[in-house]
């Protein structure tokens, strides 16, 4: 896995140098990326029972200046379950908008997004019977619905007019029609995007 981002990261940096022009800027509309998600623990459903995988991203800039880029977009998260209750791997859909500051009139500039995330799973029971052989001693399966809003300040080093490495934190206090009480799970963002 790490040779293969690795080889990913030699490719887009080479491709990005390869194609920028010095003498014209090109507006880049577009953002993709992939990023690597750290699950932080934290006592809870979520952050003690699932892994944090991989993502990818996408953004279009709604507005663009000198100073500021604002974006609309959409994560994906998958997370990896340690089958300790939810028993199932799980996809984290995530609309979102953010803003991103030149404040140091460089290649490295700080964004902060905001959002909205949603994601379900299975839940597996026994039925309460006392007699194994008993045809109503089933497992049973219901779904569970799991959503809040996300907050997601970061930074993001620009490496040239195509390419940009990022790396963010992202708090998600989910709650759940499904199950009493709130998860406060924290999420760290490591990755390299594209930009056309």
């Amino acid at each position: 896995m790490k040779k293969i981002a690795f080889g990913l990261l030699v490719f887009l940096s080479n491709l990005s140098i390869a194609q920028e022009n010095s003498d014209v800027k090109k507006e880049t509309k577009f953002q993709v990326g992939v990023h690597y998600v750290g699950n932080l623990r934290n006592e809870n459903i979520i952050s003690d029972g699932f892994n944090g995988v991989v993502g990818i991203s996408g953004n279009y800039a709604l507005y663009q200046d000198e100073m500021i880029s604002v974006f609309g977009g959409l994560n994906i998260d998958y997370l990896q379950t340690r089958d300790y209750f939810l028993q199932n791997d799980i996809l984290i859909w995530n609309p979102n908008a953010s803003i991103e500051f030149d404040v140091f009139k460089g290649k490295l500039k700080p964004f902060f997004g905001f959002g909205y995330a949603f994601f379900s799973n299975e839940f597996k029971f026994e039925t309460s019977s006392f007699d194994p052989s008993d045809p109503s001693f089933i497992t049973r399966t219901t779904k569970l619905n799991f959503n809040g809003l996300t907050i997601n300040p970061g930074l993001k080093y620009h490496v040239s007019d195509l390419l940009f490495i990022e790396g963010s934190y992202k708090y998600f206090p989910i709650n759940s029609s499904d199950i009493d009480g709130k998860a406060n799970t924290h999420f760290i963002y490591l990755g390299l995007g594209f930009k056309f």
